[in-house]
């Protein structure tokens, strides 16, 4: 990020804040969507970054949205998009969640169990309306992803067990439903063309396998995606050179090919390298044989999936926008919170920096500020700006604090 632009953003907006760079998330979208066969639908994947105009530039680049909460409902709708192309997941569905969705026009669903199964078409039928569905499936067969999430056991998903049990065949025609096909996430994070192509591979075949076992015509399949970024450092870009050829290939040679649609989902790929977490440093404290950087930011901004260990603690790369420094020291990266898990790296090699220099950490345009303990100390949210060609264009921030609802509400 421009130094001086992050310097005028701070001086506007004081310290902790977000930037995005919306020409990156162009870019990445227009890249992962020509990585993509011909005709395959790609699917924003709303946790990873819910921003409005990060998913309306998403949004542009040919991508639908896929949400599992009305939170992200709603942001999906600020963004532009057609909520009746959404696709709306998650294993925990409310039947007045479910309910809500279909008033704002959903259809497709991704079903994951059959008590999810009854309460989609009990809505359907209150409603009186059809929903479209996806079964998500949990393939025995184990993925090559660097977190999985089905191919293990997993609160995600049908085991495929379950499927190809004969009885599967009359539970899955209930009132309201419309069975179209099936949905499986390997992962995150898979590291390779090679390991996104057999990945692939695997959800086709367990779609093949779901289309003869429940006696129903697939016309969907949605094998996730996993496409991998760097988190919170520089470390080498992913290449997917080469992944169209390979899935194209794999995609002609199934049965289901040309019959039914091939769908993907992606947030980091789309997002991550967007987004530049700028912080100020507040203290450098020694403590007998170490060093500590006091930063106004910390895992209540960049809590890495809830700041449990999700950050890798000694990769996390802050660049100095206030100075440039030969030396070099080694520090403990924390922040202003009263919990010493409050660490975002530990005996982390940097540039030698002093209390008020302006630092940036990269590539956390995607669970970055959603995906952290915001609520924690009750400290405000930084600012989300969102920005194109050195230009600032929007300004959020996410709410926060407590409302009393009852006896009466309180005025802020």
């Amino acid at each position: 990020m421009d130094a001086s632009f992050a310097n005028g953003l701070a001086a506007t907006y004081d310290t902790p804040f977000y930037a995005y760079d919306l020409s990156a998330v162009a870019c990445r979208t227009q890249e992962l969507m020509a990585s993509l066969p011909e005709g395959a639908r790609l699917f924003h994947s709303f946790k990873a970054n819910p921003l409005p105009p990060v998913a309306e530039e998403i949004r542009l680049g040919g991508a639908q949205a896929e949400i599992t909460s009305l939170g992200e409902l709603h942001a999906a709708r600020l963004a532009g998009h057609d909520l009746t192309q959404a696709l709306y997941g998650g294993p925990g569905k409310k039947a007045a969640e479910i309910a809500a969705a279909l008033n704002a026009g959903v259809r497709w669903f991704s079903c994951e169990s059959w008590q999810d199964l009854k309460r989609l078409s009990e809505a359907a039928t209150a409603a009186q309306t059809e929903v479209q569905i996806l079964l998500r499936v949990n393939p025995a067969e184990a993925p090559d992803a660097r977190l999985a999430m089905t191919g293990v056991e997993s609160q995600f998903g049908f085991d495929e067990s379950l499927l190809t049990d004969p009885e599967a065949r009359a539970k899955v025609r209930q009132p309201g439903i419309c069975l179209r096909g099936v949905h499986v996430y390997f992962g995150t994070q898979v590291a390779s063309v090679g390991a996104l192509t057999a990945n692939t591979r695997r959800a086709l075949e367990t779609a093949v396998r779901l289309e003869a076992a429940l006696d129903f015509e697939c016309t969907v399949i949605n094998a996730g995606g996993g496409f991998p970024w760097p988190y919170a450092n520089n470390a080498p870009v992913p290449a997917l050179k080469g992944l169209r050829e390979e899935l194209t290939t794999l995609w002609q040679a199934s049965p289901l090919y040309p019959k039914a649609q091939l769908w993907f989902e992606a947030g980091r790929y789309l997002c991550a390298a967007a987004g530049t977490l700028v912080t100020r440093v507040l203290d450098v404290k020694p403590s007998r044989t170490r060093t500590f950087v006091v930063l106004d930011t910390g895992i209540h901004h960049l809590g890495g999936m809830a700041g449990l260990g999700r950050i890798p603690r000694s990769a996390v790369t802050f660049q100095n926008l206030s100075r440039s420094h030969a030396g070099e020291m080694t520090a403990d990266i924390v922040g202003p919170l009263c919990t010493p898990l409050d660490s975002l790296a530990r005996g982390l090699k940097l540039p030698v920096v002093e209390a008020g220099d302006l630092l940036a950490v990269p590539n956390v345009g995607a669970y970055g500020l959603t995906a952290s303990l915001v609520a924690f100390l009750s400290h405000p949210a930084p600012v989300e700006i969102s920005y194109r060609e050195g230009e600032m264009e929007q300004v959020w921030r996410w709410r926060s604090g407590h409302q009393q609802l009852f006896p009466a509400e309180i005025p802020y």
